[in-house]
């Protein structure tokens, strides 16, 4: 429950960082540069609780977030050369990085599922 809070948290400050540019909520150069470094500091304690949070897990659990992610990391790389070659041979014109970064969540949830599911 504490992973997804900071997840939760961590996509919040990501999401409003990035409609504060696209709607000019503000233009100050310094409060743009503090909220990104806000969603950075946010991210890297989320990677700390999450690795706190795998040293806690018994073997099992550990091998099913292992498994998910090196599954969702393998996804990640081959649907970005895919996606960048679409690009780039302008099948896809309006690219988005929030595109790979769905890809990556997704594959990584249905591999934790599918690991459960497996493990069970």
């Amino acid at each position: 429950l504490v992973m997804v809070a900071w997840i939760f948290i961590w996509m919040a400050s990501l999401t409003v960082s990035d409609k504060a540019a696209l709607y000019g909520w503000w233009s100050a150069p310094w409060i743009t540069t503090l909220s990104i470094m806000v969603n950075v500091a946010l991210g890297i304690g989320m990677m700390f609780y999450f690795m706190r949070m795998l040293r806690n897990m018994d073997d099992l659990q550990r091998k099913i977030q292992l498994d998910a992610l090196s599954m969702a990391l393998g996804i990640s790389l081959v649907g970005c050369a895919a996606y960048s070659l679409l690009v780039t041979w302008g099948i896809i014109v309006d690219e988005e990085v929030s595109d790979i970064f769905v890809l990556m969540c997704v594959a990584y949830s249905v591999s934790v599922m599918i690991g459960v599911v497996r493990y069970r």
